[in-house]
């Protein structure tokens, strides 16, 4: 597993007003890793390191490597490590992670497998 050269200490900004949304299919897998400027959207399967303003992860997602995102919404499944300001697992999440952030929110259900790093 590949964590971005040492960005797990810096978040990246929020996406602009402009930004537009990559959207992951859900019969896509992609094998490395991935850079945006705009929102991204997992539906398929992504077997690398994510980096980008605000990462979602649905419920037919699955991410395996690094996340590195300001804002990350789980509805899917993340192994491997986040970084992420403000992380969000809904009851439907299956983490097996450990987790640097900011601010995190685990509802009812949620499951999390890790380390849990508040960064202030």
């Amino acid at each position: 597993m590949k964590i971005p050269n040492g960005d797990l200490d810096r978040w990246p900004d929020p996406a602009g007003a402009n930004a537009r949304r990559s959207v992951f299919a859900q019969d896509l897998v992609i094998e490395g890793d991935a850079t945006s400027s705009g929102p991204i959207e997992v539906q398929g399967n992504v077997l690398g390191s994510l980096q980008a303003p605000e990462i979602t992860v649905a419920g037919s997602g699955r991410v395996e490597g690094s996340v590195v995102t300001h804002d990350l919404v789980v509805l899917g499944a993340v192994s491997g490590m986040i970084s992420a300001r403000n992380v969000q697992l809904a009851p439907s999440a299956v983490v097996q992670a450990d987790v640097i952030h900011e601010r995190i929110a685990i509802e009812a259900g949620a499951e999390l497998e890790g380390r849990l790093q508040r960064k202030a």
